[in-house]
């Protein structure tokens, strides 16, 4: 082996792939070769003698199956109800025994004006103008015969009609009073008789022009016209035989029919002509030795010249997955000569490079994750700049503003009570007076509509409900507000949220707000649906609406701010972000995040300013009462 090597070590690679496969092709070819020469002369008449087989044994089994139905008809044709050509009695009998055999399709009585007296399934009427049909009824009325038709198309199948006389008690020989018929199903005739056609085989039922039922290729008509006119009234007038025929584009085709006993049909089945069959019981035997002995030396062959080949191939091969399976210090060694080095030395650099790339791509993803996380850390840090510039807010409101609005409310107050006490002085109204006092009330009025509305600008900067009973109540209280605005709201939950930390409540407060506010302003809504669940060790928070809804893709643009701010607050937590939503539908925003408790701080200064504005309210409101 060591000196083959050598001895090929210029050898191209194409060479010695050319080189194997003359070698193991060459016997292969000589005994295919052989084979086909030795049976082209068997093919043609063994595959003769197997489709006169099949035709035969799918002309019996058809018969069989039409004899069954036929007898199924002959006993309806028995039965007295039937006789009497009653609409009611007779359809109750039709009724009873299509139930009985559901691969009837319809079942039908004909009086002998060939009316329809009752039917059950697929309505014959519509047939009444297809001369087969007329004929297999008039076969059956006038001749005292079974009638078959050809092939009916209706509206939901292709059905074929089996028609038999109906006869008067106890007078067999007398002429038929009617006529019953059953409509079987063509595609279940095709799929339950005739048997699997495989390759370019057909077989089919046919008729005069007519294709009842065939499988495998296609079988147009226009061969029963053509090639096969011959082969189909040969079978109608009762022959058994074979046939060659030329179609225009498969060429020359093999042709066996038989007759359908009882019926105008014929059983077809065609191949093309083959150019090669299984030969005989020797020459099998003598294929076989040769193609044994071909094989022994190809294996050699393959054996010998596989392993002066592979082994490099090999050797490189299992250097290369190691190095697939992360196993960077290996070290790629070429082996071989010719092609195969160069092969080696090119895998050998590639394997550097690729080395120098994934510890680059490695060094790059540690950068991409340490980014990522100050990125997120940068969102955290811009919604505590954010929620700190509302703390700030507030509290300039609630030191600045409210006083101030406070104050001149109890000075309207004040004079409004000194106008009314004061008169003109000598018991007599002032019309001024009442005048002055009722411009102080609606200013009072004002003055109590400011107050409110400065406690819900406080309320909104900064809930004071986060920090004291915990986000549930806060955004209950939010609710309680935006009712007010015609949107109807309501909290669903099985458990209390867990402890969350201040970050975490913030997030799902601002986000449950803003998703609320969308519902009412932008969708709509007039109902919508809080629900905390907890799942595990995931708290997930759903909030749905019954708005006019929206295309998610369509609104997920830069300029959406609120959808914007919605999935940052949820990105700075940690929590998983989604809309499902469709115009029409309403929305469903959702937040899921993994549960972890923290300890629930103390309340802070901004909370303590919040409920000094509750606590401000009864007094604003006493003001306001006087």
């Amino acid at each position: 082996m060591r000196g083959g090597g050598v001895l090929g070590r210029g050898w191209s690679l194409r060479a010695r792939f050319v080189m194997v496969a003359v070698a193991c092709l060459a016997p292969l070819v000589i005994v295919v070769l052989f084979v086909l020469y030795e049976s082209v002369g068997n093919g043609r008449d063994q595959l003769l003698e197997a489709q006169s087989a099949t035709v035969e044994v799918v002309a019996k089994v058809v018969a069989a199956t039409l004899d069954d139905n036929t007898r199924v008809l002959n006993e309806i044709a028995s039965i007295d109800k039937v006789r009497r050509l009653d609409a009611n009695s007779a359809g109750d009998v039709l009724d009873q025994f299509q139930r009985a055999r559901p691969s009837l399709y319809g079942l039908f009585l004909i009086a002998p004006d060939h009316s329809v007296v009752a039917w059950r399934g697929i309505d014959p009427s519509q047939f009444q103008t297809v001369s087969s049909f007329n004929d297999s009824i008039d076969r059956a009325l006038k001749l005292g015969e079974t009638g078959i038709s050809g092939k009916l198309t209706a509206p939901d199948a292709d059905v074929i009609a089996i028609v038999v006389p109906v006869r008067a008690r106890d007078q067999t020989g007398s002429a038929p009073i009617g006529a019953v018929g059953a409509l079987l199903s063509a595609d279940r005739l095709k799929d339950t008789v005739l048997p699997f056609a495989s390759g370019d085989t057909v077989i089919a039922v046919v008729s005069q022009g007519e294709i009842i039922a065939s499988q495998g290729s296609d079988l147009e008509t226009s061969d029963l016209s053509r090639g096969l006119a011959q082969t189909v009234a040969d079978g109608l007038s009762g022959k058994i035989g074979t046939h060659i025929y030329t179609d225009p584009q498969s060429g020359d085709q093999l042709a066996a029919f038989a007759p359908v006993p009882g019926a105008p049909w014929v059983a077809l089945v065609t191949h093309p002509t083959p150019a090669a069959y299984a030969p005989n019981r020797m020459l099998i035997e003598r294929a076989l030795i040769a193609l044994g002995l071909a094989t022994l030396a190809t294996i050699f062959i393959v054996l010998f010249l596989g392993e002066w080949i592979a082994r490099p191939l090999r050797h490189l091969t299992f250097q290369a997955t190691k190095l697939a399976r992360g196993d960077y210090s290996v070290q790629i060694v070429p082996g071989g000569g010719g092609e195969i080095a160069s092969l080696g030395d090119a895998f050998r650099e590639m394997a550097n490079q690729l080395v120098a790339k994934v510890r680059a791509l490695e060094a790059a993803q540690e950068e991409d994750a340490a980014q990522a996380e100050q990125m997120r850390e940068l969102n955290r840090r811009t919604v505590r700049l954010q929620e700190d510039e509302r703390r700030r807010i507030a509290g300039e409101i609630h030191d600045a503003v409210a006083p101030l609005i406070t104050g001149a409310l109890y000075q309207t107050r004040a004079l409004e009570l000194r106008g009314a006490a004061g008169g003109n002085g000598n018991g007599q109204h002032d019309p001024e007076a009442a005048e002055l006092t009722t411009d102080l009330d609606s200013i009072a009025d004002l003055l109590g509509r400011a107050t409110e509305e400065l406690h819900g600008v406080v309320f909104a900067l900064r809930p004071p409900d986060l920090d004291d009973i915990g986000v549930d109540a806060a955004i209950e209280r939010y609710m309680a507000q935006i009712q007010r605005s015609g949107l109807a709201c309501r909290l669903e939950m099985e458990e209390p949220p867990p402890p969350l930390t201040p970050e975490v409540r913030l997030a799902i407060y601002r986000i449950v707000q803003e998703a609320l506010h969308n519902a009412l302003r932008h969708g709509g809504a007039s109902e919508a649906v809080v629900r905390f669940d907890i799942v595990g060790d995931v708290l997930r928070v759903s909030i749905c609406d019954n708005g006019a809804g929206f295309i998610p893709e369509i609104a997920a643009r830069p300029t959406s701010l609120g959808l914007l701010s919605m999935r940052e607050r949820a990105a700075a937590i940690g929590a998983a972000f989604s809309i499902a939503s469709r115009p029409g539908d309403g929305t469903t925003v959702t937040i899921e995040r993994r549960i972890e408790p923290q300890p629930e701080p103390l309340i802070d200064e901004d909370g303590a300013m919040a409920d000094d504005i509750v606590r401000l309210e009864p007094a604003v409101d006493q003001a306001v009462q006087r």
